[in-house]
């Protein structure tokens, strides 16, 4: 049974930034791309979150690659799935840890 995905407010405003630096800088096509391609992983997600490895066990806390700049972090529930962050590969790493 797939569960619910929700965006936390930290995933919410790094897809937001995402988007407006995909719009203003490649353009319609390729921002709607990255969309139907997040929509995607969204679904595969929501249908089988065991399919993506762990980046630390003890706090359950698993990543998505989404693409070359993008990783989705998220913890999944007994009955939803919820997205930590979506983080650029090109940020400070350290970054990351405050962030999970």
């Amino acid at each position: 049974m797939a569960k619910e995905v929700i965006l936390t407010p930290t995933a919410n405003r790094n897809f937001l930034t995402i988007i407006d630096y995909l719009s203003t800088y490649w353009g319609v096509n390729v921002t709607n791309n990255f969309i139907d391609r997040f929509e995607q992983v969204l679904i595969l997600l929501a249908e089988d979150p065991g399919m993506f490895q762990f980046l630390d066990r003890t706090k359950r806390v698993q990543k998505c690659i989404k693409t070359k700049h993008n990783i989705l972090y998220f913890k999944e529930t007994a009955k939803t799935i919820r997205i930590l962050t979506i983080f650029d590969t090109r940020q400070d790493p350290k970054k990351l840890s405050s962030i999970i």
